[in-house]
């Protein structure tokens, strides 16, 4: 994967895939299983018809209810506890991340370092080191998005939200805003530069930050 929130994003969706999947094909089997052996055939009559207002009869411990019954509450916890683990990892960055602050407005965005530098439209962070992105709005909400990374951070007014990530191949990704803000929300566009950590650091130190 190109970044560590790839990574962990797409893990969390091939989980719901798989999940997905096999639910699908067992019910669906399970389905086609009994449209065939409850099939009317004329040499076997209907058993058991229950008349409009009646209670079928009873049928003893219903076995299948229970089956089904656990093996849906394991497939909806693996589903909780996966999600929530990714949540987490993507918000708790380490100690040593990169700190690069995100604020959007109508219609760009602009980056703030922690020397001082503000720039808008573009952002540039080192390939493989962990960066830190601290994400807020100046009016309306928006979303931080960058699908190649798997970053997809609300930007809303008076909040501040973290995501974190670790680039590791160097190349000019395209940001884009994935929350409707308003008639210039298609050309909400920016660019996040990944560099190589040695031309980072000199175009940082050059801007008044030093190496980190």
């Amino acid at each position: 994967m190109v970044s560590t929130s790839a990574e962990a994003v797409y893990g969390l969706f091939n989980l719901f895939l798989t999940l997905g999947t096999i639910v699908g094909i067992v019910v669906g089997t399970y389905l086609l299983y009994n449209l065939f052996r409850y099939r009317t055939r004329e040499d076997k009559p209907v058993e058991g018809e229950v008349s409009l207002g009646e209670l079928p009869p009873r049928q003893g411990f219903p076995a299948k209810l229970m089956i089904s019954l656990f093996l849906s509450s394991v497939v909806v916890l693996s589903l909780i506890i996966g999600t929530f683990s990714t949540l987490e990892y993507l918000e708790s960055p380490p100690r040593d991340a990169f700190e690069i602050r995100v604020t959007a407005f109508q219609w760009g965005w602009e980056f703030a370092y922690p020397n001082g530098l503000v720039v808008l439209g573009e952002g540039r962070i080192p390939a493989n080191r962990p960066v830190k992105f601290i994400v807020t709005s100046r009016d309306v909400f928006h979303k931080f998005g960058i699908l190649e990374l798997g970053i997809g951070i609300d930007a809303i007014p008076g909040k501040i939200n973290y995501y974190w990530t670790e680039v590791r191949v160097p190349n000019i990704y395209e940001i884009r805003c994935f929350e409707l803000c308003g008639t210039g929300h298609g050309v909400m566009l920016g660019k996040l530069v990944v560099m190589e950590p040695s031309e980072f650091d000199r175009w940082y130190g050059s801007q008044g930050g030093g190496a980190k």
